[in-house]
C-alpha cells in the first residue's frame, strides 16, 4: 500500500492535517483520499502532497479551514500539502466522473 513507502515526516503530516479537518469539519466530511505521485510511489523529494477532500457542503469558509490546516501543517512538517477540496455534487457529478482526475484519484487515490 502506498502509505507504506511514506516516510515518516510525510505519514505524520498526513496524521495531522486529517486530525485538524475532521476536527473542524466534522460531519461536513466525508472522504480524504490521498493521490499523485505519493500515492502512487513514484515521487521524488520535491514532490508535494496531494490531498482530496470531498465535503458535503462546500462554501469558502470550508476552503478556508481546508487551507489553513495544509498551510499549518506545511509549516509545522516542512512539506507543502496541496488540498484540492469538492462538494459531493461536484465530485461524483456525471462530467467530473468521466475526467482523468477523477479516475486517477479513484484508481490511484488512497483513502486516509
Amino acid at each position: 500500500m502506498a502509505l507504506d513507502r511514506l516516510n515518516k515526516r510525510d505519514k505524520a503530516a498526513l496524521s495531522r492535517f486529517c486530525k485538524l479537518i475532521r476536527s473542524t469539519l466534522r460531519q461536513n466530511l466525508e472522504e480524504v483520499r490521498l493521490f499523485g505521485s505519493k500515492a502512487r510511489g513514484d515521487d521524488d523529494p520535491c514532490s508535494d502532497i496531494d490531498v482530496l477532500v470531498v465535503v458535503k457542503n462546500r462554501h469558502p469558509e470550508v476552503d478556508d479551514l481546508v487551507l489553513d490546516a495544509a498551510f499549518e501543517v506545511s509549516l509545522d512538517y516542512d512539506v507543502v500539502l496541496s488540498p484540492v477540496v469538492f462538494s459531493h455534487n461536484e465530485y461524483y457529478a456525471p462530467l467530473t466522473r468521466k475526467t482523468l482526475f477523477y479516475q486517477n484519484t479513484r484508481e490511484e487515490g488512497v483513502p486516509l
